[in-house]
């Protein structure tokens, strides 16, 4: 939760930071309906779906929900958006609905398909649009752009496919029982199948970034890549051995795992975990949906009679209270530090002590120049230290702060050049849109930052990113630790 006010004094920026507690589950809403399994938004709307045939759609962020469709005998798997903008819903046993009002009425959709289908996922880029489901005994359809229909093709299995994700460059995935990945090649007309190295169930993948991916499934499985998906290796994590884990969503670094009396999330793209059993209920959680950076949800059931919507997100924090006197500050601060001054109780938002700079390795103390050059760097102000006027004065001003690599894309305000960050303020223009949409998924145009003309000179111009190979955003935010390997 950003809580802060700020403006520029000479090169640093102000703000009145505030104790940031670690986001957590809760429930959001209960017994709606038997059972939920996936939930997607739809323009402003949170829709869900599940057993029953029941479809709900929320106005106000899940707080209160309005059951639009119900039909006996029908349980929805997933939600994609068609070519059209339609938002659809995959049922069992032929059932298909769609919608063109975000969610709030329903009319019937036909693939002529009559096995169940579990997972489908679809993209739509400037030039074209990609899609992909699969359902039991080893069905798979691909989206045909040329002819706008879903066409059909072996893959030689009769195994149960659970999941699916569209890359949108052309290349996809598929996972499900007895350990199998598929690669999906030239838009669904090829593939090749990959080794797993386990026999569990998978139920579900999702990428990351172009080299980092995470797949789930039976028995806590938890199955990693960092080299695009050649090879995959488990992820132990504490509490998990028998789970039935179902679902998987990321959002930038936000990653959500759904499962059998767990939820699990990382906010760092999956370096540390944080598991939440729920061993002594009878609930379960089958879809996983991070909505941005902060939030996320899961549906699911418990004891498949009564459903539940939990959400992520970070506690409402309020502020400090003011302290009653300010007492002297007379210390230093180690290097690779945040640090201001001390401000007095009477001190006004233009004053000095609000100014915070990174102390570096290089001796120098250095400014950020707004708050989203700082956010890509922290994500709160709980390790500001405050330090003497004397220390301060005594730090030469070195070079602003810029934008660390690999978390956002950046474009100077009168150009409409966007480009990828790399190490040292060194940026690299993205050449095509279906480059951008592979390295940052296909809402890459959200997450893009103007940069003021006037900071022009804090970069430098490097190599263009001809091919999405060219450039890992994973590996480029990963492999600075801190500001001070940034200069």
């Amino acid at each position: 939760m950003k809580n802060l006010f700020l403006f520029l004094v000479s090169v640093g920026f102000v703000f009145a930071a505030h104790s940031v507690s670690a986001a957590d589950w809760s429930a959001l809403s209960t017994g709606d309906v038997q059972s939920l399994r996936t939930m997607v938004q739809s323009g402003n709307h949170l829709v869900v779906a599940g057993n029953g045939g029941a479809i709900l759609y929320s106005v106000d962020d899940g707080k209160t929900w309005v059951k639009s469709f119900s039909a006996p005998n029908v349980t929805f798997f997933d939600f994609a958006t068609l070519p059209d903008g339609r938002l659809l819903a995959i049922g069992s046993n032929g059932i298909h609905e769609a919608s063109s009002d975000n969610g709030l009425t329903w009319s019937p959709f036909s693939f002529g398909i009559t096995q169940n289908i579990y997972n489908i996922d679809m993209k739509k880029t400037t030039s074209s649009n990609t899609g992909y489901l699969v359902g039991a005994s080893g069905m798979f359809y691909h989206y045909a752009n040329a002819s706008g229909n879903w066409e059909s093709v072996s893959l030689g299995i009769t195994t149960d496919l659970y999941g699916t994700e569209d890359r949108g460059d052309g290349t996809g995935w598929i996972v499900g029982a007895d350990g199998v990945i598929y690669k999906i090649l030239s838009s669904g007309t090829s593939r090749a199948e990959i080794e797993s190295g386990t026999n569990e169930t998978l139920r579900s993948i999702r990428f990351i970034s172009a080299t980092h991916g995470f797949i789930v499934g039976s028995m806590g499985t938890i199955l990693k890549t960092t080299d695009g998906g050649a090879t995959w290796s488990a992820v132990s994590l504490p509490g998990l051995s028998t789970q039935l884990l179902y679902s998987i969503d990321v959002f930038e670094n936000r990653v959500v795992i759904a499962g059998d009396k767990v939820l699990i999330d990382s906010s760092d793209a999956g370096a540390t975990w944080h598991v939440k059993t729920y061993e002594a209920s009878t609930k379960s959680f089958f879809g996983a949906f991070a909505k941005d950076a902060t939030h996320a949800y899961a549906v699911g059931s418990d004891y498949d009679v009564t459903s539940l919507i939990y959400q992520l997100a970070e506690p409402t924090v309020a502020p400090l209270p003011p302290p009653v006197i300010t007492p002297p500050v007379t210390g230093t601060a180690p290097q690779s530090s945040l640090i201001k001054l001390a401000c007095g109780l009477n001190a006004g938002v233009n004053d000095p002590c609000k100014a915070v700079y990174y102390y570096a390795t290089d001796g120098k103390r250095h400014a950020f120049t707004n708050d989203k050059v700082f956010f890509t760097w922290f994500s709160d102000f709980s390790s500001v230290k405050e330090v003497s006027a004397e220390f301060m004065a005594s730090l030469t001003l070195g070079k602003n702060v810029t934008y660390r690599p690999g978390v956002k894309m950046v474009k100077f305000q009168t150009s409409p050049q966007v480009y990828a960050v790399a190490k040292g303020g060194v940026l690299r223009p993205i050449l095509s849109e279906s480059i951008a949409s592979a390295l940052y998924g296909t809402d890459w145009n959200k997450k893009i930052d103007d940069i003021s003309d006037v900071f022009y000179g804090n970069y430098t111009f490097g190599e263009p990113v001809v091919y999405a190979a060219d450039y890992d955003p994973f590996q480029e935010r990963t492999m600075i630790a801190t500001i001070s390997d940034n200069f």
